[in-house]
């Protein structure tokens, strides 16, 4: 993300000229709704913003466009987490909740027969 700041204005700051970082510039609504701007692509294990920029944009400097574009914030929670890193995710989310530990929080969440391992958002009447 090294240019991604670049595109964030400048303001004066207790004296000092910086980067305004909690502004987030945004594509414009007429790009972003436009589905021939866009090719699919399903992201490989391992790769980054930066690979996909490099394979597409020739540089690693528009990673910030593949993130924008993805309406991703957050490169570190919201791109997809290598397998490794995802089961160590849910294994510190859900051990509590399982009172499993280890792999065995992933066998639970993925068991079928019970439903503690499911949140509702509603309930069906």
């Amino acid at each position: 993300m090294a240019k991604y700041f670049e595109h964030f204005p400048v303001i004066n700051y207790k004296g000092t000229r910086c980067r305004d970082i909690t502004r987030r510039s945004q594509f414009i609504q007429k790009v972003t709704s436009n589905p021939y701007l866009y090719m699919p692509y399903t992201v490989k294990e391992g790769e980054r913003p930066q690979d996909i920029a490099q394979d597409y944009y020739g540089s690693v400097d528009y990673d910030w466009i593949v993130l924008m574009a993805n309406n991703i914030i957050d490169p570190y929670y919201q791109w997809p987490l290598e397998e490794d890193d995802f089961k160590k995710f849910l294994i510190d989310k859900y051990a509590f909740q399982s009172g499993e530990i280890g792999e065995a929080v992933i066998d639970w969440l993925r068991d079928e027969n019970i439903d503690e391992n499911i949140i509702y958002y509603y309930r069906p009447v």
